[in-house]
């Protein structure tokens, strides 16, 4: 026998066997969890956007006290006397 024909009848095997018996409240469980996963992923997208709006703030304050760009710095004493 071949190796995709073993496979082919191993699963054969599986299929028409006995199927396990499924819980009866497995959709309640599965919609709870999934109702706990998109609360889980709405909290961390509104924290996200609230991490990137005080970023936003702070960079703006940041700007507004001091000024943006500074001027260069002089690297040599102006010439008197010339």
């Amino acid at each position: 026998m071949s190796l995709p024909d073993r496979k082919e009848s191993e699963v054969r095997q599986m299929l028409a066997g006995p199927h396990p018996l499924v819980p009866p409240d497995l959709a309640d469980r599965a919609t709870a969890r999934g109702r706990r996963l998109l609360a889980h992923r709405r909290l961390l997208r509104r924290l996200g956007r609230l991490c990137a709006l005080l970023v936003l703030v702070a960079l703006t304050w940041a700007v507004m006290a001091h000024g943006g760009l500074h001027p260069p710095a002089r690297t040599t004493p102006p010439a008197e006397g010339w």
